[in-house]
């Protein structure tokens, strides 16, 4: 149920890119009226706007889906292209063609135009900001491939924060955080110096993954399985899972790692064995 929940808080919104397609309807009698009137401007107009509110219905439509992948985890970064901008300017453009068909001067159009694109940004909000990861150039390190390393990482880390959403104990909300904001605090030290994915690759590839699978394993069966046991052991996990982290910022600093991999292996063998069972 938690995690019909989480999918559910991504993917409702999607549901209101219908709203373009239904808008302009009401325009389809004005153009059947324009045309068998033989009014060749305002059936421009018209012919204009429902073009736009249709083009930005779709493109909507495809920006709000991109936008559940990206906040579920699930795409690495958003569009490159502001879909929901466009959108905005497309609105914007259809709600002025539609008042100009409809006998409004120059000043009536803006108005129109202006507060369409006001109302597109308040019902469906910006377009969400690309994660930049602009690494320094260091010799023997494959920048591009750290650079994929860290939007996979960014990503698990964003996976565990919408499933600290679904979990309704306190407790272990705010203990999600604390790894999150030290998980964050070590992609930016491998931000810093690229080197480092190489002495945190246990910790980026196996560990957060493991984290990651838990915490909405949890998140999706905790109101279900209501038990003490299984709170018990999954207080215990978060509890290693903060130490773990500190552990690695530590080392990282510290450009030591070696003890660190053994203990992660560890650790990540327990999160697969044990998870929340």
């Amino acid at each position: 149920m938690d995690e019909l929940l989480r999918q559910s808080r991504a993917w409702v919104p999607v549901l209101k890119s219908a709203a373009l397609f239904l808008l302009p309807f009401p325009l389809l009698i004005a153009f059947f009226v324009a045309l068998i009137g033989g009014e060749i401007g305002r059936l421009a107009a018209i012919s204009g706007a429902i073009f736009a509110f249709f083009g930005a219905g779709v493109l909507t439509w495809r920006g709000l889906v991109a936008q559940a992948r990206f906040f579920l985890g699930q795409q690495l970064d958003p569009p490159a292209v502001p879909l929901k901008t466009v959108s905005a300017i497309l609105t914007a453009l259809g709600a002025g063609l539609a008042a100009a068909a409809g006998g409004h001067g120059p000043a009536g159009v803006g108005a129109f135009a202006a507060l369409a694109a006001v109302g597109y940004f308040c019902f469906y909000g910006r377009d969400p900001k690309r994660k930049r990861i602009d690494l320094p150039e260091v010799a023997g390190v494959d920048r591009d491939a750290v650079i994929v390393q860290l939007k996979q990482a960014y990503g698990r880390l964003q996976g565990i924060e919408a499933a600290a959403r679904a979990i309704a104990v306190p407790e272990f909300v705010e203990r999600l955080k604390r790894i999150i904001g030290i998980g964050k605090q070590i992609l930016a030290e491998i931000e810093r110096d690229p080197r480092d994915a190489a002495r945190a690759r246990r910790f980026l590839h196996l560990y957060l993954d493991s984290a990651e699978k838990v915490t909405v394993e949890y998140a999706r069966t905790h109101r279900q399985i209501r038990s003490r046991p299984l709170e018990n052991n999954f207080r215990q996990l978060l509890v290693d899972m903060e130490k773990t982290f500190e552990a690695q910022h530590q080392k990282l600093l510290e450009n030591d790692v070696l003890t660190l991999d053994v203990e992660i292996e560890v650790l990540n063998a327990r999160l697969k064995r044990e998870g929340i069972n």
